[in-house]
């Protein structure tokens, strides 16, 4: 009978803490996406609003509205600033969790290596005991043959 694998419980472990990294590091990307895509927005929306203002000003603007498109602009910029560093951070976390998935999984797998070793080691134990089960089964029955030569 073949030997149960003792490092069983560490590698479904193993198997656990990958899919738990598995679904963080798809956590991180969604909220990277969605970073990146306020930043785009953001960014959309500024060049729209500074055709908008270069628009207005051949047809002439009165000091205080472009005073008014300026300092929104600014504001624009600021945002797009904190935004640009919201999505290196959100970037960062997420290449920081792909780096311990990748050392997780590769734990797991030289763990299923093991695994798979060990089964293999245990199938020659087996086939090598049937073989002699079979060879004593045979000297025996040319033993108690009473035709023996």
């Amino acid at each position: 009978m073949a030997r149960a694998f003792r490092l069983q419980v560490l590698l479904d472990l193993a198997k656990r803490r990958v899919e738990a990294a598995t679904q963080e590091l798809y956590r991180l990307r969604i909220h990277w996406d969605d970073a990146q895509g306020k930043l785009g927005q953001l960014e959309a929306y500024q060049v729209e609003y500074a055709a908008g203002l270069e628009a207005r000003m051949t047809q002439g603007l009165p000091a205080h509205q472009f005073n008014d498109y300026r300092l929104f602009l600014d504001k624009l910029t600021r945002a797009i600033q904190a935004q640009t560093e919201e999505a290196g951070r959100r970037r960062s976390a997420w290449e920081e969790e792909y780096a311990r998935w990748r050392d997780l999984r590769q734990r797991q797998q030289a763990l299923a290596v093991l695994e798979q070793r060990h089964w293999l080691s245990e199938a020659a134990i087996e086939a090598r005991r049937e073989q002699k089960q079979q060879d004593e089964f045979a000297l025996r029955a040319v033993k108690d043959n009473p035709l023996r030569g």
